[in-house]
């Protein structure tokens, strides 16, 4: 199998990510590394990206009324929506998982990265999303909040 190499980020479902961002900041002394808009498959979102001592924390607002966070939202209240799970070879990762049986809803490819999204039904009733990085993998935390950073106002 495909190695998961670690968890890439934690995303949260939140209904303002700004204001989600300050109660961070001010709860946890988080440190704010950019916001952006982005278009996904699955539509239009604002995601506020932090740093939580050597993580990357993510705060997912829809902006779209009927978009996935906010059906999200609507059943399960803010809160956890996602975990991203970084492995070193995604295709071969999708070669097994579907042999086993699971299916995988959502593909999608960007300029920096691949993923596929496993349903939460086979997770434990957690979406996990499932992420190659097209560069390669970052060593460091600095080197994730600098990949971050260069990647503003860029489409992902």
């Amino acid at each position: 199998m495909a190695r998961i190499k670690r968890i890439d980020h934690v995303a949260i479902a939140v209904r303002d990510a700004d204001q989600a961002t300050a109660q961070y900041v001010k709860l946890l002394n988080a440190v704010h590394i950019r916001t952006e808009v982005l278009r996904e498959k699955a539509g239009m979102v604002k995601v506020a990206y932090m740093q939580i001592g050597d993580n990357v924390l993510s705060l997912v607002q829809s902006l779209e009324p009927d978009g996935f966070i906010n059906q999200h939202i609507d059943k399960h209240g803010e809160g956890l929506h996602h975990m991203g799970l970084e492995v070193d070879d995604l295709a071969a990762f999708v070669q097994e998982v579907e042999g086993k049986g699971f299916k995988i809803p959502l593909r999608d490819d960007f300029s920096n990265r691949s993923e596929v999204v496993l349903r939460p039904r086979d997770a434990a009733g957690v979406v996990l999303q499932v992420l190659q990085w097209k560069d390669g993998s970052d060593a460091t935390i600095e080197q994730r909040i600098d990949r971050i950073k260069r990647l503003q106002n860029q489409p992902e």
